[in-house]
């Protein structure tokens, strides 16, 4: 929550500034002392640029009441949590923005699904700011300050801000922010800030003939997951000089794959084209790599890596019988080569791909530098309403490539989904109908999509246009996940261009073959998914292929869910706050992603879940750990044992107190 606050830009309004200037007292006397250290706080950084920015008025949980309203669920720690982080609210942040960030650390305390709040307010303006420069020993000094809430921006090259707590992410802020208060006629406590400096990594490339590489991008990735699956995200990268050596310097400490790229293929043929992505130390899959450990102000040499060869090219035409919203043929925009295998650890990057085929009439495409396996490879267009519409076909590329690919583009299939709440359709508002998609008017009359043209601007004098007329909006929203080995470019196209029947049914009219879960969001408060039915079958667990629905998909959601709750300790028995907290189903049920919860532990290291579908989990509680890991299997089970098995039934369970899993 400390990240999103201090990457927020808006400022406080004009007025309310102006009148916190008008309001303070003649007598400025407030000063803020601070130091900027190195983790271990032994050493002071100097030649930090410190930028103070305020002052504002103090916010309170009263002055936001008419923008938030605290849920009745919350305990008393809860609330301190949620009234600390409003407390903590920077200078330049409007009564609405921090209502929205007291409304998400809600959602996380009590294990909810993140609301979508709209940032409202209107323009502000900046508030007064100062700067100083650390000293050589870490120190700063702001003297002579009014009354009000300041924050301290702290900001050196090379330097980097140490992670939020429960959270480990790709990359570190190059920013360390924190906040105080100036109150009349008392101290303000010392500021204390820690960075992290920078390390390097550097070495040599050489191409498949052992010859200096020069040219090429050499970047330094981190692991990540996106769901369940493991997938590596770029945090540095530089370019190979004419010795073929690089130098990755500024990395937060941490671990990393190196790898190599290839330059795109040009127009004409090149020996590049042979060349595959490889990893330190000549690794082509990810798996396969050697990681390197950067410490903090730490510089790794000799990372050499020899490139890999085999890349071969594959050739084809694209079928497509569309045409665009201009009534003219689209041609397929992007490639996407997707490994079939679901654990090829690689950059999701690098799945879309160029089309260089110097002939590209009649659908022709090649595409060069793909490693011998087996693929999904995609395409899209648009229709002539907009709607994005998408090609595939399954190829095993060989040593020698593959040609005469035709790779087909077809419209997605119609599929119905019906959902009810113990047993009755959801509930729903009359609204306006969607917006404009690819210039076509796209609306819906009991639950049948239509589309029309734009209407012609309209004659001078003329009467104005008729106000369309409203649709039912069901309170539910229906989410297509897809359950391919990357988060497939298609997962979003799936869920637009959907209508809703008053009786429950939902209708999705271009939905693109491939595998999916169904996840619904905007249930009531303690509500679940019990159950997913295709065909009388449950899929809720194993998802379905689209090929495999025939009739209308039965979405099945129980009011009367569960809740889970309990304490986090660390080792020594105290109460931690900000542990990231997971309830993880049973083994058998671990693929489904619906089932999975996380929270923060509060002030007081107590957490709470709602909404728990009855079943057999597990609790962990990290200290940190990077986003969605626990979703991964080869991730959890070297936790496996540091879990609480929980049953969850349809009463409350007891509270359970965890463990804390160090960092």
């Amino acid at each position: 929550m400390k990240r999103f606050l201090s990457g927020v830009a808006i400022l406080l309004a004009t007025v309310v500034a102006l009148a916190a200037i008008q309001t303070a007292p003649q007598s400025n006397t407030g000063v803020i002392e601070g130091r900027v250290m190195r983790p271990d706080l032994s050493e002071g950084i100097p030649s930090v640029q410190i930028t103070l920015v305020g002052p504002s008025p103090v916010l309170t949980a009263a002055e936001l009441s008419s923008v938030y309203t605290p849920s009745p669920l919350l305990t008393p720690e809860m609330r301190q949590q949620i009234d600390a982080l409003i407390a903590s609210a920077p200078p330049g942040i409007t009564p609405e923005v921090v209502a929205a960030a007291a409304a998400r650390m809600q959602a996380q305390l009590l294990g909810q699904p993140a609301p979508a709040t709209a940032l409202a307010g209107g323009a502000a303006a900046q508030p007064p700011q100062a700067g100083a420069t650390t000293d050589a020993r870490g120190h700063f000094s702001f003297q002579n300050l009014a009354p009000g809430r300041y924050q301290i921006r702290a900001m050196r090259d090379g330097y980097f801000a140490t992670p939020p707590p429960g959270t480990l992410g790709v990359g570190a802020p190059t920013t360390m922010n924190s906040n105080t208060t100036v109150v009349a006629g008392q101290p303000t406590p010392e500021v204390v800030m820690t960075m992290l400096r920078g390390g390097t990594v550097s070495g040599r490339v050489r191409d498949p003939g052992g010859q200096p590489a020069s040219g090429l991008q050499i970047g330094a990735y981190q692991l990540t997951y996106q769901n369940s699956r493991a997938v590596l995200q770029q945090v540095n990268s530089k370019t190979t000089d004419d010795r073929g050596e690089y130098r990755l310097f500024w990395l937060p400490p941490g671990e990393y794959y190196i790898g190599v790229t290839p330059q795109r293929p040009r127009p004409a043929p090149g020996p590049q084209d042979a060349y595959a992505r490889t990893f330190f130390p000549g690794a082509v899959d990810g798996r396969d790599a050697q990681t390197v450990t950067v410490g903090e102000g730490t510089e790794v040499a000799a990372v050499d890596l020899g490139i890999r060869a085999g890349g071969t090219t594959i050739s084809g035409r694209v079928v497509n019988p569309f045409v665009g919203p201009n009534g003219q043929p689209t041609p397929a925009s992007s490639f996407y080569l997707l490994p079939v295998d679901p654990k090829a650890l690689t950059e999701s990057g690098t799945i879309n791909l160029p089309n260089t085929a110097a002939n590209r009439n009649d659908g022709q495409f090649e595409i060069r530098g793909v490693l011998p396996g087996v693929y999904d490879l995609m395409t899209n267009a648009q229709n002539s309403v907009g709607q994005t519409v998408w090609g595939r076909t399954r190829i095993n590329v060989g040593s020698g490539g593959a040609q005469d690919i035709t790779l087909k583009i077809q419209q997605g299939i119609e599929v119905k989904a019906r959902v009810t709440v113990d047993g009755a359709p959801p509930a729903f508002t009359m609204a306006a109908p969607p917006a404009t998609r690819g210039g076509a008017i796209i609306s819906s009359v009991g639950g049948v999509i239509t589309t029309a043209p734009p209407p012609p601007p309209p004659l001078p004098g003329a009467a104005p246009a008729a106000t369309p007329a409203t649709v039912p909006t069901p309170t539910i929203r229906i989410n297509w996940r897809s359950m391919e080995p990357y988060n497939a470019p298609f997962e979003g196209t799936a869920s637009q261009t959907s209508t809703f029947d008053p009786s429950g049914v939902y209708n999705f009219t271009n939905v693109p073959e491939g595998r999916y879960f169904l996840q619904a969001t905007g249930l009531p408060l303690n509500a679940y998914v019990a159950d997913v039915l295709v065909g009388g079958m449950s899929v809720y667990d194993s998802g379905f292929d689209t090929g495999s629905v025939s009739s209308t998909i039965e979405v099945k959601v129980n009011s009367k869910g569960a809740k889970v709750q309990g304490s986090v300790q660390d080792g020594t028995k105290k109460p931690f706050a900000s542990a990231r907290v997971a309830l993880v189903p049973q083994q058998a049920r671990r693929q489904n992603i619906n089932l999975y919860k996380t929270a923060l532990s509060d002030a007081m290291g107590n957490f709470s879940f709602i909404a728990v579908a009855p079943g057999e989990y597990k609790l962990f509680a990290w200290e940190a750990v990077l986003n969605s890991a626990w979703m991964n299997a080869e991730f959890i089970a070297k936790y496996e044992d540091k879990g609480q098995s929980v049953t969850v039934g349809s009463a409350d369970p007891a509270k359970f107190e965890l463990r804390l899993i160090p960092r």
